[in-house]
């Protein structure tokens, strides 16, 4: 497909990005709700799905697969669309650079899927759980590090504040006693490594995607998307055919599927393009906050769903994620003076400049030292 007009020429000084999150401005916080609304439909929607022994019919790696062909099919519709609605350019002279770089979260991703197997073999979910939420500080930091992006401090303690909300939500009414706790201690060593391990691959997956998707901010989003969700066909059919190979040569893939196992593979599928969408348009910051508002509301229906009970764990987490919510989102006027927002953003400017070998002049004018809006 070629362009009815080339690209435009990228400005020698770019706009300097937002120092605070834009994730309930109103062009993005549709994906973001969409994002909060799919992940916490999931877990529900799984349960749901299982058998009465409490396991599954169907395949968890042939789900995996559908729900990949699913956005790759969806991605490539919407893409078809937008080119007969208006040309649009989507080959350039690194697009096979660009496409096998959508490669390296394909695999972080299916790795760190496959390995969440092994960590549940060898801790308990609350564990589990407690230590997943160590993603919320590794996001942090490769934020600033590949993205070069600042959080001020009241940012860094709401990551925190989030970090302990969705942690606080995990522990147990009853501590384990007895065998349990013998049997907790001895598996704890390889559980914790892999945990961290696991957490710090969702952190880079979600980093590199996201910078992927920012590196021309003119592509089309369904045609990022098409490169990425060719490359998880890919790794999880492999993956799929591996572990459940012969059972699908004797069957199909379709064995053990009903209804409501279809509407697993749909949710998995509008959540992945749901995320993909806040990567694009507002930031990983607001892809773990949607997790952890979605993480609430589950536990919140689960109460009325699958009778859980209303717990004080349940209570002080809520308020401690909604409090970290509005924290990290208050206005930068809220939270710092004009002399340290100008501070900041000449910072800001001189880091941008050295990166692009220009001189730090050439980019700090009255027009953009004024915090974007976005």
């Amino acid at each position: 497909v070629t362009a009815a007009h080339a690209e435009p020429p990228t400005p020698r000084c770019t706009r300097l990005p937002s120092t605070r999150a834009s994730m309930f401005a109103k062009e993005q916080a549709p994906f973001t709700c969409a994002a909060s609304f799919f992940m916490t439909l999931q877990p529900i929607l799984v349960s749901l799905s299982k058998n009465g022994r409490g396991g599954f019919d169907y395949s968890m790696p042939a789900s995996t697969l559908l729900s990949e062909g699913l956005k790759l099919g969806i991605s490539g519709t919407l893409l078809a669309s937008a080119c007969f609605q208006k040309p649009i350019k989507i080959l350039h002279e690194e697009s096979f650079t660009e496409f096998v770089s959508y490669m390296v979260p394909g695999v972080i991703y299916f790795l760190n899927n496959n390995m969440i197997f092994l960590i549940l073999q060898a801790v308990d979910p609350t564990t589990f759980q407690l230590l997943s939420q160590l993603k919320t500080i590794f996001t942090g930091l490769l934020f600033r590090v590949f993205l070069n992006r600042r959080l001020s401090y009241v940012q860094w303690l709401a990551l925190v504040t989030l970090a302990c909300g969705t942690a606080v939500s995990q522990i147990p009414t009853v501590a384990p006693k007895g065998s349990r706790r013998a049997e907790l201690a001895s598996q704890a060593l390889a559980g914790v490594g892999l945990s961290v391990l696991s957490s710090f691959l969702s952190a880079c997956g979600g980093i590199y995607n996201e910078r992927l998707l920012k590196a021309r901010p003119s592509a089309s989003i369904h045609w990022q998307n098409v490169q990425m969700y060719v490359w998880g066909v890919i790794f999880n059919g492999a993956g799929a055919y591996l572990k459940d190979g012969d059972v699908m040569r004797s069957k199909g893939v379709l064995w053990g599927f009903t209804p409501a196992a279809w509407t697993v593979v749909v949710c998995n599928a509008l959540n992945g393009l749901a995320i993909s969408a806040v990567l694009k348009y507002a930031d990983n910051i607001a892809r773990v906050y949607a997790h952890a508002i979605a993480m609430m509301l589950t536990m919140t229906i689960s109460v009325q769903l699958f009778e859980a009970p209303v717990t004080p764990q349940l209570v002080i987490a809520v308020l401690l994620v909604a409090t970290s919510t509005l924290q990290y989102n208050l206005p930068s006027d809220v939270v710092s003076s004009p002399d340290e927002q100008s501070s900041l953003l000449r910072a800001e400017a001189r880091y941008e400049a050295e990166e692009r070998g220009e001189s730090a002049d050439e980019c700090v004018t009255p027009a953009n030292r004024v915090r974007p809006s976005s």
